[in-house]
């Protein structure tokens, strides 16, 4: 529980708890409760690195924490979707299937690889979050959706994923902080 009393880790809880609370919503059909809820998530997603970084409090126990919330924020978004906009999935079917299964691809292959969720915070991924809380909140907030919009955050959202993949493939040792593909890959190679 001391792990909890820093802020960076009591704002990665809050997102927690507003996923939790995003279901309740989400159960009882109130769409637009759950797009703020996820505007909020998006908020604390921000705010606990910042704050992490600000007060000198990044640690091993704080980025793990913030990696098992987000990777728990990603399923929950597709069930809300399925039962509040299921015309998004139902009308993307390819495009959802090939989001998804990049996305937990990456996560299944650091899990066997490395042996933890090596959910990478590389640049591209911070990207395709932005996009993808853009669209979720969009599309919950709005009695419709954004097209141009999912495309966007599905295709950012894949390339992040494959971007993760390929680092985690080719890396006996991944860091989660690692900037990007070429980074890491240049930091990596031998000197001639």
């Amino acid at each position: 529980m001391d792990r909890l009393r820093s802020l960076p880790n009591q704002l990665t809880a809050a997102r927690l708890v507003l996923v939790v609370l995003s279901w309740g919503f989400a159960l009882a059909g109130e769409a637009t409760a759950v797009g703020v809820g996820l505007a909020l998530a998006f908020v604390t997603d921000v705010a606990d690195g910042a704050a992490a970084r600000r007060l000198g409090r990044v640690t091993a126990f704080g980025s793990r924490f913030d990696s098992i919330v987000d990777s728990v924020i990603g399923p929950s978004a597709v069930a809300w979707l399925l039962l509040l906009r299921p015309e998004v999935i139902t009308g993307h079917v390819v495009l959802a299937a090939t989001w998804l299964l990049t996305t937990y691809a990456s996560l299944a292959v650091g899990l066997l690889r490395h042996r933890r969720f090596a959910n990478l915070h590389l640049r591209s991924s911070r990207v395709a979050c932005i996009a993808q809380y853009a669209f979720l909140v969009d599309a919950f907030v709005t009695s419709s959706y954004s097209p141009p919009l999912l495309f966007l955050a599905a295709g950012l959202g894949i390339y992040a994923s494959l971007e993760t993949l390929v680092l985690q493939l080719a890396l006996d040792g991944v860091d989660e902080h690692e900037r990007s593909l070429v980074h890491g890959l240049r930091r990596r190679r031998p000197a001639l």
